[in-house]
């Protein structure tokens, strides 16, 4: 059990460096992307900017889950907040499309799944 969750970090931990790289490299790319669904038009240098910034967040986010996973003994209280950020952001992403609700297999939906199952997955590396 230790040793899939540890796989998983670690891999969640790649996908969001790279992914918050990339966004960093080309914003376009990043707000455009299924998996951080933006959606948006980037229509100035403020906008980029923007989209750098959260893109750079993503990818320091992505680096402390890998120094994590190699550091047990910062482990506790990092994942713990790795596991409070994902649980936001599900419940943001689901707060956002109740009034819009059509079913579970909306990509929306899909997502904030996804993002519940990220969390927990922190909230278990940062107990054992």
């Amino acid at each position: 059990m230790k040793s899939l969750i540890n796989i998983l970090c670690y891999g969640l931990g790649v996908m969001w460096l790279i992914l918050g790289l990339v966004g960093v490299y080309d914003p376009n790319i990043f707000a455009k992307n299924d998996i951080v669904s933006l959606n948006v038009v980037i229509q100035s240098e403020a906008g980029a900017s923007e989209i750098r910034a959260l893109a750079g967040m993503f990818s320091f986010m992505g680096l402390g889950i890998l120094l994590a996973t190699h550091q047990p003994d910062t482990r506790r209280g990092w994942f713990s907040v790795f596991s409070l950020l994902m649980l936001g952001l599900a419940i943001g992403r689901s707060v956002g499309f109740l009034p819009y609700f059509e079913g579970l297999e909306e990509k929306r939906v899909i997502y904030a799944g996804i993002e519940y199952l990220m969390a927990l997955i922190f909230f278990i590396k940062s107990k054992i």
